[in-house]
């Protein structure tokens, strides 16, 4: 996706998006797209996403489930990578290195 398509996202979800109630979010709306585009582009977890966009995962979890809700009622369409980008591969490195684990690992309650 090139800079103007995520832009001419951007500004399509917006009037229904980038409503705000409430505790303002750690994320701009543009930064909001971007995760959820990245989530269905790539396949990145909220977990990942959250460490990246310097967000809690709850937070991020709401913002992809949102986000994703808009996209669907606005009937677009972001198809998976074909291949993933090997940009990826250091995106996954990133997050390996500023959790010290996994993004996959499961935590326990105990």
């Amino acid at each position: 996706m090139t800079r103007p398509q995520l832009d001419e996202l951007t500004t399509t979800l917006a009037p229904d998006g980038d409503t705000q109630t409430g505790r303002p979010p750690r994320l701009t709306f543009p930064e909001q797209v971007l995760a959820t585009v990245l989530h269905l582009r790539v396949a990145l977890a909220a977990e990942p996403l959250a460490v990246l966009f310097g967000s809690s995962r709850t937070a991020m979890h709401r913002t992809l489930l949102k986000n994703r809700k808009l996209i669907k009622a606005h009937r677009i369409t972001i198809p998976p990578a074909a291949a993933p980008p090997a940009t990826l591969a250091v995106l996954q490195a990133r997050v390996l290195t500023l959790t010290g684990e996994p993004a996959t690992k499961i935590k326990t309650t105990c």
